[in-house]
This record gives structure tokens, C-alpha cells and sequence, in this order.
């Protein structure tokens, strides 16, 4: 019998994962887990049981959105524990799923958390959070978390990123930060209005927004920069750097182990599309291989 911690949130998403439990229960037993069941109550609740209880398991379980997610593995590095991970994603939308190939079915997915492929990853470090795919502050990182998942399907990617920039038209007031950032030894200083380092094929709901050659085992992180738009043909140059992975004079592309950002204001940062605080100096460090987790990969990325 294998111990595991099987942690949900239940009112993650559309609540869908309260239908499906007695199956799972059902499938772990037949696994020869012999489970513990936890359902939050309350944000960080998560991070908390595993923090306090974690320790006791060989694998833990996560049913919920990338918060939750977020919450688990987090709780996971500050204890120092080293649990399998498996992940049943459930939530709005699931983000890091599609980096780990792990299907939207729930039965289809927890079969992956527990027989998928095993897969050392890489996670982020900002002066002493974690995150497991995303950091980032600014415009388009607000209107990407804010929104529902239906809208983006709707508008698509270049029409969605156009709409939410519009919604800060005219273009002076689009919130601006004067900033410094200092990757593996480069310098890049300006004014931007966009900041994220991703580790993730899909961010805010956008598949491929980060480029194709994502690796989650290489100890590097994307980094992208938007610049402060003065013109609508700056805005239509975002979107097309962005839709396409494509640097130019709006759009700053970056790979790196290491993110140093002084900022002329303090930013709120939001870490897996929670809220992470604010600062005006932040240290990002990527930490290789740092959580086991069950995958759909069956390649090595």
C-alpha cells in the first residue's frame, strides 16, 4: 500500500471535482492507495495541512486550479520534503496542466497522477516565495487573470491582448513602470508596462504565448518585457511580437536562471495568478529540478 495525501479544493473551477470523488476514491483504493482526504476550507489552507502533515506521506495528491497547485508545491520547498506530486486540474484555467500534458478529463487525470511519467521540475524563487510557472506584474497580467476563461476563448489571443490594452486608452494612462532588470549578467533598464518570467507553454489561459522550446527541466525561465506604447501601431507591434514570440522595439524576449528587478514604484506581483506582494526590488532564481511530479510527458523537456 502506497500512503498518499489527496488534497482538493472543492469550489475550484465550475465545483466540478465534488461530482467525481467517489470515483477517485474508488480508483485510489484499486491503485492500493491508502489515502487521506482533505478538502479546504479556506485560501492557504492547503499550503497549511501540508505543511503541518506532509511529511507523513510518499506522494500527495492536488485537486484544484494552479492556486491550489501553487499552494501544495510551495508548502512542499519551504518544509523540505520530497513527496511525489500528482496533479488533477480543476480549476478555471489550468495553466500548468498543459505544460505537464495532463488531460482535462478528470478520471483521465487522475490516472496520470498516478500512473503518469515521473519528471523532476524547475521552480521559481522570489526572495523567498515560490512559484511554479509565473511571475509577473503589470497591464496585460491584470486583464489576463482578471478575465474569464470564455472571453479569451472567444476574443482569441492577438483580439484579447487588443481588447485589454484598449481598456486603458488613451494610452497615457496606461500604468508605467521605470525599471531595471538584470538577467544572468545583462542589464536592460526602461519603461515597461508588462513583466513575467514563465516556465509554462500556456500563461493566463494563452497556449504558446511563451514560445515552443519551453523546457521544465533546464533550469531556465522565459522572461518577457512590454514597453510603454505611444501609439496604436506600438500596440499592434505588441501584439504581434507577443502572438508570435517575436522580439522588437516594443517587446523584449529573454531566457535566464536569474532575475534581478528594481523598480521606481512598488509592483504587486502575482505569483500563479495569486497575489504576491509588493516590492520594488525582487531576486528571482530559478531551482532546477526542484519537485518530483507525475507528468504526461512521456519525452524528457
Amino acid at each position: 500500500m502506497k500512503d498518499a495525501l489527496f488534497v482538493y479544493n472543492p469550489n475550484s473551477g465550475q465545483k466540478i471535482i465534488n461530482e467525481h470523488l467517489p470515483w477517485i476514491v474508488d480508483y485510489l483504493s484499486e491503485r492500493e492507495y491508502l489515502t487521506s482526504i482533505y478538502a479546504t476550507q479556506s485560501p492557504r489552507d492547503a499550503s497549511e495541512i501540508v505543511s503541518n502533515l506532509g511529511h507523513r506521506f510518499d506522494e500527495i495528491i492536488v485537486g484544484g486550479g494552479d492556486g491550489t497547485l501553487d499552494e501544495v508545491i510551495s508548502a512542499v520547498c519551504k518544509t523540505k520534503i520530497n513527496p511525489l506530486v500528482g496533479y488533477i486540474p480543476t480549476g478555471s484555467t489550468n495553466d500548468f496542466s498543459k505544460s505537464l500534458n495532463i488531460p482535462a478529463d478528470i478520471e483521465k487525470a487522475t490516472k496520470v497522477a498516478t500512473r503518469g511519467y515521473k519528471k523532476d521540475i524547475d521552480i521559481g524563487n522570489i526572495d523567498g516565495k515560490y512559484f511554479v510557472y509565473v511571475a509577473a506584474f503589470g497591464t496585460i497580467a491584470e486583464v489576463s487573470y482578471n478575465t474569464g476563461q470564455d472571453v479569451k476563448n472567444i476574443f482569441g489571443r492577438s483580439a484579447y491582448i487588443f481588447e485589454g490594452l484598449k481598456q486603458t486608452l488613451p494610452l497615457v494612462n496606461i500604468p508605467t513602470y521605470k525599471m531595471e532588470v538584470a538577467i544572468d549578467g545583462e542589464t536592460i533598464a526602461g519603461e515597461f508596462i508588462h513583466f513575467m518570467v514563465t516556465n509554462s507553454v500556456s500563461v493566463g489561459g494563452f497556449v504558446g504565448i511563451t514560445g515552443q522550446n519551453v523546457g521544465l527541466s533546464d533550469g531556465i525561465f522565459e522572461l518577457t518585457m512590454v514597453k510603454r506604447p505611444q501609439s496604436l501601431a506600438d500596440v499592434n507591434k505588441i501584439i504581434f511580437g507577443l502572438t508570435n514570440r517575436k522580439e522588437n522595439d516594443m517587446l523584449i524576449l529573454r531566457q535566464g536562471s536569474e532575475f534581478i528587478v528594481k523598480t521606481d514604484q512598488k509592483v504587486a506581483w502575482s505569483l500563479d495568478g495569486e497575489y504576491g506582494g509588493t516590492t520594488t526590488l525582487a531576486d528571482i532564481k530559478v531551482l532546477k529540478e526542484k519537485i518530483k511530479i507525475r507528468t504526461g510527458l512521456r519525452d524528457k523537456i
